[in-house]
């Protein structure tokens, strides 16, 4: 248990450091804002661009655990939509989708990486694991979307909104441009690789402190007691850090899943809820009161939860 905290004790060092950060107003208001920006825009697909140009043809052969981390994501989310039923929720099916999505979304990027990079020191499929993972939320994301936007928002076509969005996304672009580097065989010039490697070194401790950094806004800015309701915090708190984790490692068992990508898909699995799943709720106004307090809730509790999974996995 020791040598676990002692592995993730940098994680949790620079999240605190970012809390701090934001109380002491050290940074701007928006500190977080750019961060987050830095790292979609440049840290995290050069990152990306480096770990797929850089990978061997056996490095993709993980069919088992696509499969069995596929099946933790979708039944969580599928098996959610009843219960929130169940709760009798004031805006109906809108809210069911929105609250399962927040509870089977874990941030396999800003908190997941860093945590497996932590885990385990220079192993090259750390960042590989993190890169399937988030390609497997994309249907998640697009269900979600696809039913808030046909539910009364306005603006251009959904699915001509996400077609723009993807081609113009860095990390699409980075992911294209690394999958034509690993297709033809290409080694990666110097003169890219090592810019884009200083970038991908960045990416944790960005990631961490601006996690930080929103943690401590919005748990100064939350007042009231009707900010959200206690009830579904519960049952996201149980699905997303208990259910969600179980229902992986079960699973990628069963898909005879190789012991390093079994550790690593319940590890991320048991991740707090992703930052994007909030982003989303609050930009259609639907539970986003209840989004931003299960990211805070999650996170602060995972401080707990993943030393214990992780020393149960190694």
């Amino acid at each position: 248990m020791w040598d676990v905290f002692l592995l993730l004790l940098p994680v949790f060092v620079l999240i605190f450091l970012g809390m701090l950060a934001e109380r002491f107003q050290l940074v701007p208001p928006f500190g977080s804002t750019t961060l987050n920006q830095f790292l979609v825009n440049l840290g995290l697909p050069a990152l990306i661009f480096l770990s797929i140009a850089e990978c061997r043809p056996e490095d993709l052969d993980h069919e088992a655990f696509l499969a069995g981390f596929a099946v933790s994501l979708f039944a969580t989310f599928c098996l959610l939509i009843p219960v929130f039923h169940h709760l009798r929720l004031e805006t109906g099916y809108k809210e069911e989708v929105m609250l399962s999505m927040l509870a089977s979304f874990p941030n396999v990027v800003l908190v997941g990486l860093p945590v497996l990079m932590a885990l385990y020191p220079g192993s090259p499929v750390v960042v590989l694991a993190s890169t399937l993972t988030n390609i497997l939320e994309i249907p998640m994301v697009l269900i979600t979307l696809f039913i808030l936007v046909n539910s009364g928002a306005k603006g251009r076509h959904p699915i001509r909104t996400i077609a723009l969005a993807l081609v113009s996304n860095p990390v699409v672009l980075a992911t294209v441009a690394g999958s034509a580097f690993y297709a033809t065989g290409t080694a990666v010039p110097a003169v890219i690789e090592s810019p884009c490697r200083a970038l991908g070194n960045s990416v944790m401790p960005c990631a961490l402190v601006s996690l930080g950094i929103v943690i401590s806004a919005r748990l100064r800015n939350h007042t009231g007691s009707s900010a959200f309701h206690p009830g579904r915090q519960m049952v996201i708190l149980a699905a997303k850090q208990v259910v969600q984790p179980v229902i992986a490692f079960i699973a990628l068992t069963a898909f005879h899943t190789e012991p390093l990508w079994r550790s690593m898909g319940t590890l991320l699995a048991a991740m707090p809820v992703g930052t994007l799943a909030y982003a989303m709720s609050d930009s259609y106004k639907v539970a986003e009161n209840d989004a931003s307090a299960a990211v805070i809730m999650t996170t602060l509790i995972s401080l707990v939860i993943i030393p214990v999974l992780a020393m149960f996995l190694k």
